[in-house]
């Protein structure tokens, strides 16, 4: 992957934005071919599925209707998110904004508290002393944590990011002037040559004086 090479020539900054955190790091280390927003949509819709398989199973029996029904959930979800992740890409290069990281212990415990939601009103009764209209709202937000943090990475951090790994393995600028191109090293550098020039100059206008004990020359 060429845009590893162009990586080490970035600033800090710039290379800790483009890296991402955990998870982004883990995508970036496959092939860019691999990693499209899309994909990664239809990833993230195929582990949702995967997940309601045994509660939905459990719910309407582990018969053929009932897997055909599963599998064209699945499929669905797949597809949606997949869209959803293709959008998210014309977005980020329409805007051409920096990728922005998700706050993981909002994120990542969403899913598991969508699907826990999902799977007690699958599976127990608990809906039967709910009115109707609390019982959908329910099912609603469960599938609202479930589905929403997918979508929500790809649109704010991947989308964005990927396109800056493209730009990157094309050699192009990913900042297009955005940030600034000077390391922090050297900026750091430069401050403390100004300073020490500026000490030594001090020194030679103003020598300290010693202190001379009594009785000594």
């Amino acid at each position: 992957m060429s845009w590893r090479e162009q990586l080490d020539d970035l600033p800090p900054d710039q290379r800790v934005l483009v890296e991402g955190g955990s998870l982004s790091q883990r995508f970036s280390k496959q092939p860019l071919a691999l990693t499209h927003p899309v994909l990664i949509g239809g990833f993230y819709g195929f582990l949702v599925s995967m997940a309601l398989l045994l509660p939905h199973g459990y719910e309407h029996g582990w018969n053929q209707n009932s897997m055909r029904d599963w599998a064209f959930l699945g499929v669905l979800l797949m597809l949606l998110v997949a869209i959803t992740g293709h959008a998210s890409l014309i977005f980020a290069q329409l805007l051409k904004r920096p990728p922005i990281s998700l706050r993981r212990e909002l994120a990542y415990p969403m899913p598991f508290i969508g699907l826990s939601i999902l799977s007690v009103m699958l599976v127990t009764e608990v809906d039967s002393g709910l009115s109707e209209n609390t019982a959908t709202w329910i099912r609603y937000l469960g599938w609202a944590l479930l589905l929403t943090p997918g979508p929500v990475y790809i649109h704010l951090s991947w989308a964005p990011r990927w396109r800056l790994l493209c730009r990157l393995e094309e050699g192009l600028d990913p900042f297009e002037g955005e940030m600034p191109t000077i390391p922090h090293s050297e900026d750091l550098a430069t401050t403390e040559d100004s300073d020490m020039e500026m000490a030594i100059e001090d020194i030679e206008e103003d020598p300290p004086l010693l202190h001379i004990a009594e009785g000594e020359e």
